[in-house]
């Protein structure tokens, strides 16, 4: 007898948003299995940092479904601490708390939402600072570090809580061109150790090297979807091969 093959760690079906009449994402049907990297592709308002916002309840869908380990988050009574500390974000603007040096910025989601006591909180966050090379900056602010180094700093404060899957929201958009290898060294690191991430990107060098599957995204909705060999060498759909051509081998 076969064995029943897991169900995908997150499951989008149908997924609508509207912001009043605007009809931002329009049924979008997407899964990403345990370990996947998927990277998310495609013109600037195409709604793809809205899909990944409703996948961890940042923005809420305005219907449809979105399952993360088999428990749709959209359902009645979802624990929504639970789901933050499931799915963590990383944002294109960093986020840090300003005021807290490093440390006090990963612990942070640790005491209040894993409820760890503050040496267990301080050895956790240590160790994903170490993860990310950063644990040489524990004790530095937000406003003493590059933007790179901040970046490094909201990934380790995502992977701190051990989630099942990271967003990841174009990690690199703010930073200098010169500070984008870094923090994508880290990613593509995070990759080999088995991390699930989804990450919308303009990063094409990254998109093509490091992803398990792309998905290209115009309008609202999924045009189409493959591995990077398919999706920028042989794609389907002719508004892939347009997005494609107009982009060659640079980022936008």
């Amino acid at each position: 007898m076969t064995a029943t093959a897991p169900p995908a760690l997150l499951q989008v079906k149908n997924l609508q948003k509207y912001y009043g009449s605007t009809h931002v994402l329009k049924g979008i049907d997407l899964e990403i299995k345990a370990g996947e990297l998927v990277s998310v592709i495609g013109p600037s308002g195409s709604g793809k940092s809205t899909f990944l916002r409703c996948c961890n309840r940042m923005e809420d869908a305005s219907s449809g479904a979105v399952l993360v380990e088999g428990k749709d988050i959209y359902a009645a009574g979802a624990n929504l601490n639970h789901l933050r500390e499931r799915v963590g974000m990383v944002f294109q603007a960093f986020n840090l708390y300003p005021h807290l040096d490093v440390l006090g910025n990963v612990t942070l989601a640790l005491h209040k939402v894993k409820k760890m006591a503050r040496a267990q909180a301080e050895s956790v966050a240590m160790e994903a600072l170490k993860r990310v090379g950063m644990d040489h900056k524990a004790k530095s602010r937000p406003g003493q570090l590059s933007g790179g180094q901040q970046q490094r700093v909201g990934i380790a404060r995502s992977i701190a809580l051990q989630p099942a899957l990271v967003l990841f929201d174009e990690p690199t958009s703010a930073l200098d061109p010169e500070m984008v290898g870094g923090v994508l060294e880290v990613m593509r690191e995070l990759r080999s150790g088995g991390m699930t991430m989804a990450v919308v990107t303009h990063e094409m060098g990254f998109a093509k090297a490091a992803s398990d599957r792309v998905v290209f995204m115009d309008g609202g909705v999924i045009v189409e979807q493959g591995t990077p060999a398919q999706v920028f060498e042989q794609p389907s759909q002719a508004r892939t091969a347009a997005f494609i051509a107009g982009i060659g081998n640079r980022t936008v």
